[in-house]
């Protein structure tokens, strides 16, 4: 008799035996039992006798009276008077006699367990006969949590006659050497270890496992569990028994909540009962000490269970776990999964669940819970809370998604049912997808309650301030089709103390930014902000507004630190679109620092997030940058490929259209479109103008127009707009300053650019803004090529490579190295190069330059006579006659430097912290 429970290879063992005894000559009878022939009387024994032979021509009378007995037999089997016992047991235990004069006759019966009484009844018969005959018999059993059955025990395993075999399930070592023969892994190979763990042992699990190893294919370093894994626990399944598969389903609906109280009271069993069924059910490699060994595992189980009993379950479990007082989110998951209704206690349970869920930032779950939640609200006002919790969870996954509730809630907000600071959220949520008139009447509404008598009313004043400010700076149409100008009302008596007051400020600290040029101000109230705020489903705009208020304010390297702490908050809440709003800020602020291949990054990471329906008009942001940076880089397909994006008509009411015009008519000018450019950027102009948020920090407008028409050939004009530009009473950056003297530079004759083009430099390189800078450089170096002053253009020129090689600006490296005919980035490295302290070589490379010692001297903040003794020691160490030699020294090839021939502020020979390209 071989035992053990399913999966244990006793069959494998009982075939090894048999192949065995076959070769040696032996005769071999077999039949095998199933649980659902159990009732057929006589199928094992028929089984049996098919394998019997006969003399030719001639049946046994034996054979006979049992294949009669087996046709004759009805629906409930067959009854002992019809059954001529003696003439079927003898006549068939003399025919396996008669085989066994010729030879040994071995009899195999697998699962012995299912055999019907009747064959059950015969093969004892033959088991009482063993002793005298050369007849030998090999049964399996499956050994359940009680066992075997009763009668196997007693009338088989007890028989004198018989000898148990127990097989063991696998041990670490055994799994090791298969897996080694098998997979090809060495002996310490942890493989074989996590095979163990996962399989308890059990034969068919581990060689279930070394099959999915081997269909993964390639080197594989962690355990693969797959289908093959799957398709054998649910051959278990089939093999264990009702009771055991009852606790073992009932197991994984209650999963990390199972015990053997809950489990007893949850299937109406002892709970002796169930811990013998857990500890079996451990045994043959299903569960560990912590529940199920492997996921997998669960999820064979319960993709077994038909979906109403499944459902059952899980609400029978639901009810259990609220009754014993288990974590909300765990009822949760059962009540969602049962999907039907339950008990008044399940709404609160799902809204404690979701605000768990909210609390951990697991939003997807959050939102899963809210979304069964509302279908059992009963009243209205339930409702409303329910499916305004399940919008907010719901935006910070997908905002596009969140607008199927927002009808819902504007109704709600008409009818009064939404406090002020729910309506205030419901305006911003319209006005990030462009929906203004909806937009408009939530304002109406926060004015309204502004006027009401009541708690409320302070709140709501400081609400509706809120959105004028962050109206008037980022969607003006909307304010001035509400108004007519930008001034907030006064606050009403105790806004003063409400918490959105300081709401409030934040934005309007963007909003001064932008109409009047306040930048210290609103700088500090935005550090403050960012240093404190939390990533909330519904404060967007607030994080927006402090940011836009370094970015312009030409704070952008703040500005990028800010941004990446935030993103690294954004990752651990894992946010979509904080994620994707966020991205967006860093392609914008890498894209105005020349970094245009991280903006590229950036833009296309915000939109891989989300897609630009999600993020409404705010997307044109991401697409500005990415229109830029691609332009700058010479990559004028990409950029056509992001200006095909759709956007709703009404981006163009938006600050962030502003960017995207400008971006737009930048791309139209580079690719000779100057006309349809020119045309963009004025109408940036005519919507700033009319908005009042004309500030150059925001969009420079006039200097881009200016630039325009020089490349159209109207200086006269481009003079106009400098002249209007030079008008403004703030907005006068070093960044912005630069790219002034750049353009007025090309607007003038030939003989007058350089001396603007040096200012337009040094102003670029304090502002750290790289791709102005490379343009500057380029320029100037164009200015000095057509004035005669080679050496120095040339060196410009490499400057200008150089910086523009950072910047992956394509058009702008091909025009310097097109017009010296020399490949700025391969300066081959001389011997002099090293001969130069880091001092003296920045000495001499503004000595090169033109620079007079004085200036040199303010430049590197040292004194002129330290400066002449740097000169002294520079034309002795190069070996050359005075300061006019430098530049063509400079320039050659014979001169290096281990920065590649180009003089920037991360080069290797400048002293900290000095400027990256003199004057």
């Amino acid at each position: 008799m071989i035992t053990g429970p399913p999966g244990f290879d006793k069959s494998r063992v009982l075939h090894a035996f048999a192949d065995s005894a076959v070769r040696s000559g032996a005769t071999h009878l077999s039949a095998i039992c199933l649980r659902n022939e159990q009732n057929i009387s006589l199928g094992v024994i028929h089984q049996v006798s098919q394998s019997l032979s006969a003399v030719p021509g001639e049946t046994p009378p034996a054979l006979k009276l049992l294949q009669e007995a087996v046709f004759n037999a009805g629906p409930r089997g067959i009854r002992p008077e019809d059954l001529n016992w003696i003439g079927v047991t003898h006549g068939l235990w003399e025919i396996i006699t008669n085989h066994a004069r010729h030879g040994a006759v071995l009899i195999t019966i697998e699962d012995v367990q299912y055999a019907d009484s009747v064959s059950l009844d015969i093969l004892l018969h033959f088991i009482n006969r063993l002793h005298s005959a050369n007849v030998f018999m090999v049964f399996t059993v499956n050994e359940g949590p009680d066992g075997v059955p009763l009668r196997i025990q007693s009338d088989l395993m007890h028989h004198p006659q018989c000898r148990r075999i127990k097989v063991a399930p696998y041990s670490s070592s055994t799994i090791s050497r298969i897996a080694q023969a098998r997979l090809g892994i060495g002996p310490d190979d942890p493989l074989a270890d996590a095979i163990h763990q996962v399989s308890g042992g059990n034969a068919l699990l581990v060689r279930s496992l070394i099959e999915d190893q081997q269909n993964a294919g390639g080197d594989q370093k962690e355990l693969v569990v797959d289908d093959g894994f799957s398709g054998s626990v649910r051959t278990l399944l089939n093999r264990i028994g009702s009771t055991p598969l009852r606790v073992l389903r009932a197991a994984a609906v209650l999963d990390a909540s199972t015990s053997p109280p809950l489990l007893a009271e949850m299937l109406h069993i002892k709970q002796p009962a169930v811990v013998r069924t857990l500890e079996w059910l451990a045994e043959i490699g299903l569960l560990g000490m912590d529940g199920f060994r492997h996921p997998a595992a669960r999820e064979a189980v319960l993709d077994s269970i038909e979906p109403d009993v499944l459902k059952e379950l899980y609400g029978r479990a639901a009810q259990l776990l609220h009754a014993t007082g288990v974590q909300p989110t765990v009822i949760a998951d059962h009540l969602v999964a049962a999907s039907t209704k339950h008990e008044p206690w399940a709404l609160d349970v799902l809204r404690e669940a979701a605000d768990q869920a909210l609390a951990t930032d697991e939003y997807e779950l959050a939102v899963r819970y809210l979304r069964y939640a509302a279908d059992l609200c009963s009243g209205t006002d339930e409702r409303i809370q329910v499916t305004l919790a399940l919008a907010k969870a719901t935006w910070r996954i997908n905002p596009s998604t969140a607008t199927m509730y927002l009808p819902m809630l504007v109704q709600a907000a008409r009818d009064g049912r939404l406090p002020a600071r729910d309506v205030h959220w419901l305006l911003t949520c319209m006005l990030w997808h462009g929906q203004y008139d909806e937009a408009e009447e939530m304002f109406a509404l926060l004015e309204q309650a502004e006027q009401d008598e009541g708690q409320e009313a302070g709140g709501a004043a400081a609400w509706r301030l809120a959105a004028d400010h962050w109206l008037a700076s980022t969607h003006p149409p909307v304010l001035h089709r509400l108004r007519g100008t930008y001034k907030p009302a006064p606050l009403r008596e105790g806004s003063e103390r409400h918490p959105a007051l300081s709401y409030a400020r934040t934005i309007s600290a963007l909003a001064a930014n932008l109409r009047n040029g306040e930048t210290e101000a609103a700088l500090k109230t935005a550090e403050k902000v960012l240093h404190s705020v939390q990533l909330e489903g519904c404060n967007i705009e607030l994080v927006e507004a402090a940011l836009f208020c370094f970015i312009y304010s030409d704070r952008t390297q703040e500005a990028a630190s800010l941004v990446e702490n935030l993103c690294a908050v954004a990752e651990r809440r894992s946010s979509p679109t904080w994620l994707s709003v966020l991205a967006a800020f860093r392609a914008h602020i890498a894209e105005l620092r020349g970094e245009m291949m991280e903006a590229v990054e950036y833009g296309e990471l915000s939109l891989r997030t989300l897609p630009p329906r999600s993020l409404g008009v705010f997307a044109a942001l991401p697409l500005a940058s990415l229109i830029e940076a691609h332009t700058e880089m010479g990559q004028y397909q990409e950029a056509e490929q992001y200006l095909r994006h759709p956007l709703p008509e009404t981006v163009y009411q938006t600050r962030y259209g502003l960017h995207y015009l400008f971006a737009r008519g930048h791309y139209r000018v580079a690719v000779g479109q100057a006309h349809a450019g020119l045309s963009d950027i004025l109408k940036c102009g005519t919507l700033m103008r009319s908005w009042e948020i004309d500030t150059p920090l925001l969009i420079p407008w006039r200097l881009g127009a200016a630039g325009v028409s020089v490349v159209l050939k109207n200086n006269a004009r481009a003079r106009k707009y400098l002249e209007l530009h030079h008008a403004l009473p703030h907005g006068h950056s070093p960044r912005i300053r630069g790219f002034a003297l750049m353009v007025l530079a090309s607007a003038e004759e030939v003989g007058r650019r350089p001396p603007l083009l040096r200012k337009a430099v040094d102003m670029l390189q304090e502002s750290g803004h790289k791709m102005e800078l490379a343009h500057a450089l380029a320029r100037l170096s164009h200015s000095l090529a057509a004035l005669g002053e080679t050496d120095k253009a040339r060196l410009i020129g490499q400057q200008a490579d150089r910086v523009g090689q950072r910047c992956h600006a394509e058009p702008l490296r091909r025009s310097v190295q097109h017009a010296f005919e020399s490949d700025f980035g391969a300066i081959a490295a001389g011997n002099d190069q090293n001969a130069l302290s880091p001092a003296e070589y920045r000495v001499a490379s503004m000595a090169a330059l033109g620079y007079t010692n004085r200036e040199i001297a303010t430049r590197a903040h040292i004194t002129i006579s330290t400066v002449e003794q740097h000169l002294t020691r520079i034309y002795r160490k190069l070996g050359v006659n005075g300061r006019n030699d430098l530049p063509r020294l400079f320039s050659s090839k014979e001169f290096g430097t281990s920065g590649g021939g180009v003089l920037v502020a991360d080069d290797s020979r400048h002293l900290p912290g000095s400027a990256s390209v003199p004057g």
